[in-house]
């Protein structure tokens, strides 16, 4: 067999992963499939119809910490080989982007992981969903890069408009789970930010005083 007979042979063969994880986000949660679970559930076929997937790094940056911000943005490309193993020359690839949020070293793993957990899912067009309309919102629409880039906001301006264009993907799949893990973390960041703001206010008067 070439690489894409394969393919759908592991197609065949899963269908479906179930979410293992709740993620919490400091306030609500939500479900999510973790990286573990993927390649854990696919590892027996792939080697039963032998395919060997191939990560190459394209680019990478790391973003530096804003002030007041704890975790350091790792981004990063990857191409995926998905090669037959009988034949070098038998393979095709695929692109993907990620990125991750860290107070330390582990970012770049995490964007790694992330970006191998999703081109399997996708190339094997496999189903994460707990239920059917779950299942359409998350092949759709992944929650957690929003959540990141919400998290990470320093003002209401940009709390607001990061807000609203995360909120209104969710609400167009009707991915409920998703559309609370964002009101939550708007919730949260909102509340930083005000106390941010009271304790400089405060700190301008003591210095004016």
């Amino acid at each position: 067999m070439n690489i894409y007979q394969r393919v759908n042979e592991v197609r065949k063969e899963i269908a479906y992963i179930q979410k293992d994880k709740s993620v919490s986000t400091g306030g609500g949660s939500y479900k999510a499939v973790t990286h573990d679970a993927v390649t854990g559930m696919v590892r027996a076929p792939l080697i039963k119809h032998g395919i060997v997937i191939i990560p190459t790094l394209l680019w990478e940056r790391s973003l530096p910490k804003d002030e007041g911000q704890k975790q350091f943005r790792h981004e990063a490309g990857y191409r995926f080989r998905f090669q037959n193993i009988d034949d070098k020359e038998d393979f095709f690839e695929v692109d993907t982007l990620a990125h991750a949020m860290d107070n330390a070293d582990k970012s770049p793993g995490k964007a790694l992981s992330y970006a191998t957990k999703y081109a399997i899912l996708k190339v094997f067009n496999i189903e994460t969903g707990e239920d059917e309309e779950s299942r359409f919102g998350t092949e759709e629409f992944d929650v957690l890069p929003h959540l990141d880039a919400i998290l990470a906001c320093q003002s209401m301006s940009d709390l607001k408009t990061t807000y609203e264009k995360s909120y209104k993907l969710a609400e167009d799949i009707k991915n409920k789970d998703a559309m609370k893990a964002i009101i939550a973390a708007k919730d949260k960041t909102k509340s930083i930010i005000n106390e941010k703001t009271k304790d400089r206010l405060e700190n301008e008067m003591a210095g004016q005083a």
